[in-house]
């Protein structure tokens, strides 16, 4: 699961803070529990300054292969609704 750096301690503004924390939940809601390493948490809140965009493509396709890998095995994967906008003008 990604924690979100506290707030103040890097050169961040307000509302940079709050669209992180929206993306990282985003993320968590894909990730879940899974255990990161710093370094891959680290990339992955880097992920969440980007494009929202990116973010939800990026989901996608994490979902998609877990979903695949499910499938293989005959076990469950998220549903990609939970964190996509409800616009499809990101496609």
């Amino acid at each position: 699961m990604i924690k979100q750096p506290e707030y103040g301690s890097r050169n961040v503004n307000d509302s940079f803070y709050r669209f992180e924390a929206r993306m990282i939940a985003k993320m968590n809601t894909v990730i879940g529990d899974v255990e990161l390493t710093k370094a891959e948490e680290r990339t992955l809140i880097w992920l969440a300054g980007w494009e929202e965009s990116t973010v939800n493509h990026l989901l996608s396709v994490i979902e998609k292969a877990a979903r695949k890998r499910a499938d293989k095995m005959g076990g469950y994967a998220h549903d990609e609704s939970k964190y996509q906008r409800s616009s499809k003008s990101d496609d």
